[in-house]
């Protein structure tokens, strides 16, 4: 997720008023099935591994997946896709962008791989509540990349990304069964948050040690 790279991606709307990132999730769901039986979108896809996974996550994409009467393979892809557009339009994660990119290009410019080594050690993020299961989801695999940069920008696993991309997601479902978990994963989804704003204050602090050239 460079700060240069183009937003759009090959599912989005090509003329849109609003963002997908603010769509709930039905919408998104209408959208994709009908791109993927356009475009034949669904056979070009990839997993993304995980060791752990937030407790109960899959249970409940599993009947996210029944409510919309498709495999979980697809609901992964398309809860992943969703996440990662709502991501786009999180000021954290753009100001974590921002500055690991500077402090990249710092590193690079006066050869210091002490910056590196700061700006990519992990965070010491798990959740607070998790199944210590090996598990994968299904992803596009031109959304792959993304993932991955954006997991070196959060100091974290793909697969914590696609999970925490697709609790997001799975918050906008207007389905009456999953107001019942809507409060666990609100409450992880909080606690990621404040790990990424202190994320976000160590690298603003090594910007102040280091500058930017």
């Amino acid at each position: 997720m460079e700060e240069n790279r183009p937003r759009g991606v090959p599912l989005s709307p090509k003329s849109m008023v609003d963002s997908v990132a603010d769509w709930p999730l039905h919408r998104v769901v209408e959208h994709l099935r009908k791109k993927e039986k356009e475009e034949k979108e669904r056979d070009q896809d990839c997993r993304v591994f995980s060791r752990s996974s937030i407790r109960f996550l899959n249970t409940v994409i599993d009947e996210v997946a029944s409510e919309f009467d498709v495999s979980r393979g697809r609901i992964t892809r398309w809860l992943s896709y969703h996440g990662l557009e709502i991501f786009r339009t999180d000021k954290v994660i753009s100001d974590l962008v921002r500055v690991y990119t500077q402090l990249r290009r710092q590193a690079v410019r006066t050869n210091d791989p002490d910056i590196a080594s700061i700006i990519n050690a992990p965070v010491p993020y798990s959740p607070a509540d998790s199944d210590d299961e090996r598990t994968s989801y299904r992803v596009y695999m031109w959304v792959q990349a993304d993932i991955e940069d954006l997991a070196k920008v959060c100091g974290m696993y793909s697969g914590r990304i696609v999970q925490m991309a697709m609790s997001r997601s799975i918050l906008t479902a207007e389905i009456p069964v999953l107001e019942t978990v809507f409060g666990r994963l609100r409450i992880e989804s909080e606690r990621w948050d404040r790990w990424m704003k202190f994320r976000l204050g160590q690298m603003e602090i090594a910007v102040s040690i280091w500058g930017t050239a």
